[in-house]
């Protein structure tokens, strides 16, 4: 009855009114499904009728938007052959009957798709139809970025992805693909010029829709509807964050954008903005606005420390912190040691340091839709510094993962709930906390980002410190846990060992050589010059 259900559902998303007539039309149907001794295939073909009838009500008031007729496939099925490529490498997360339950699946997020309900999120069609055969064979190609779906054109040939098509719409409970297989898709026209002024525009429909109220004023999902959250199936389902342009499901391009405001994402909160936006130029306007969001990752091996010149500013949102050059590492979920984790939440983490003559601060900011301090259960969100603890005797460095036996680690971690804490750790098993000595702290969350000060002395205060010297790199590597998803423990996201790098202040003579060295190439050539004349005279 949930598949049903659902299918009304989305039939009826042209409209509230169109969505109410939709639930009671399922009820109704549902009621004489359920009493019916009629063969299923009657069944199937009385819930096709009822769609239809609750689509075409209103279809004369529904906004135009232009479409083409489908493109034809270009393989013929052969179902042995799909089967036995969904098998091999399909099955693990989708499972075998296609319900999503593979052994897999619990360990990924989001959950792999179900495809017995015929529900697909990126598609070329309006809001509640099936995809095209193309559309499937575009995700299956190109992968989902953010989720555990690879780009499988990277490992299988076309028409084995052709296979894979027509075997996963075997699955389809209701028949859907066989009785009302997908006729036109959306035209996706060039994009305009990307103007200020249609960014302008597309801002102020971004506040006039609400789009901020899931996907908050920053576009980094934190809106106040984001909490709480859930998909078609039932399970937990964040809004995007926009400045993550990298993990956009159906694509980063403007035209993605636009024909997902189009569609919509079937099976999720995201609706269709055909009928809150009729005006295609409009849809356009919004979509540039969402794509100026978007920020360019900058990743490297080394994070350099800036010197500044007085005291290092406790603002993170100071001038200079601005000013400084921020670097991004990636992250990726535990999976060494158990618990393993492989469903975090944290893809990267931005850092920005600054030194003085005395000390040195790292601004570690990372985004975050749920500022958790530890209610309702969860644990609270948290960050994690990590330096070699003491020069190692051999030369090495330690385990990324906390240390090792014979190489200890320095930890600084910082939370909403508790504040800084400190630790060193020969291993996981071997944490052992320690005092602050020098090391300070201070954080901060602000529309759906956290901004974490952490700073020390650049000279040893405390036996497990080493000193940071200017001009010298050190290791360095991050952890990350987000309390809304569980995270805890060995449950985290983590990098590997990266280098910080304070580089050493310009001494003025740096600024002076060059201009003395002009100065006496043009004295050079002036009495080069004076002496030429006097031979010609």
């Amino acid at each position: 009855m949930k598949a049903m259900t659902s299918l009304f559902q989305r039939r009826g998303r042209r409209d509230a009114e169109i969505a109410e007539k939709c639930t009671v039309q399922s009820k109704i149907v549902e009621s004489v499904f359920s009493a019916s001794s009629a063969p299923l295939r009657q069944k199937r073909f009385l819930v096709v009728l009822v769609s239809m009838m609750i689509g075409g009500a209103f279809a004369a008031d529904a906004p135009k938007v232009q479409t083409e007729p489908v493109k034809g496939t270009p393989v013929a099925a052969d179902f042995e052959a799909g089967k036995k490529l969904y098998r091999r490498w399909c099955s693990q997360c989708h499972g075998d009957a296609g319900k999503g339950d593979g052994p897999a699946a619990e360990f990924v997020y989001p959950r792999p798709r179900n495809f017995t309900t015929a529900i697909f999120k990126v598609r070329t069609t309006l809001s509640g139809q099936l995809p095209t055969d193309h559309d499937l064979f575009d995700v299956i190609s190109k992968g989902l970025p953010g989720t555990a779906m690879p780009a499988w054109e990277k490992y299988l040939p076309e028409n084995d992805r052709w296979q894979l098509v027509h075997y996963v719409k075997t699955f389809d409970e209701l028949g859907l693909f066989k009785e009302e297989p997908a006729k036109e898709q959306v035209v996706v026209d060039a994009p305009p010029k990307i103007t200020p002024e249609l960014i302008a525009k597309g801002k102020d429909l971004y506040q006039k829709k609400k789009c901020w109220q899931c996907h908050g004023q920053q576009g980094r999902g934190d809106g106040p509807s984001a909490a709480g959250m859930k998909d078609e199936w039932g399970f937990p389902i964040r809004p995007v964050n926009f400045t993550k342009s990298w993990r956009f499901r159906g694509g980063d391009r403007i035209e993605d954008i636009y024909r997902t405001f189009t569609t919509g994402f079937n099976g999720t909160p995201m609706p269709s903005f055909v009928d809150a936006i009729p005006a295609a130029e409009d849809r356009w306007a919004l979509a540039a606005f969402v794509k100026s969001l978007a920020r360019l990752q900058k990743s490297g091996q080394v994070l350099k420390a800036g010197f500044i010149g007085g005291e290092i500013p406790t603002d993170p949102y100071a001038k200079a912190w601005e000013e400084a050059e921020p670097f991004d590492f990636p992250l990726a979920g535990q999976i060494i040691q158990e618990p393993r984790w492989f469903k975090p939440m944290h893809d990267v983490i931005t850092v920005r340091a600054l030194y003085n003559d005395r000390e040195i601060a790292i601004l570690l900011e990372w985004d975050d839709g749920t500022n958790n301090k530890g209610e309702g259960g969860k644990p609270p969100d948290q960050v994690g510094l990590q330096l070699p603890a003491g020069a190692a005797q051999d030369g090495g460095k330690p385990y990324f993962l906390l240390g090792d036996a014979r190489h200890a680690v320095d930890l600084w971690r910082w939370n909403p709930a508790q504040g800084l804490s400190r630790a060193t750790a020969n291993g996981a098993a071997k944490e052992k906390p320690a005092e602050a000595g020098g090391v300070l702290a201070q954080g901060s969350y602000k529309d759906g980002q956290y901004r974490v000060i952490l700073r020390r002395p650049l000279g040893k205060v405390s036996p497990g410190d080493t000193a940071i010297v200017p001009g010298e790199f050190m290791p360095i590597a991050f952890q990350l846990w987000d309390g809304d998803n569980g995270e805890e423990g060995m449950k985290m996201s983590l990098s590997t060992w990266y280098y910080l790098l304070p580089q050493p202040a310009t001494p003025l003579t740096a600024y002076l050589w060059p201009s003395g060295l002009g100065f006496l190439a043009l004295g050079g050539e002036v009495w080069l010059l004076r002496r030429m004349r006097r031979k010609d005279k």
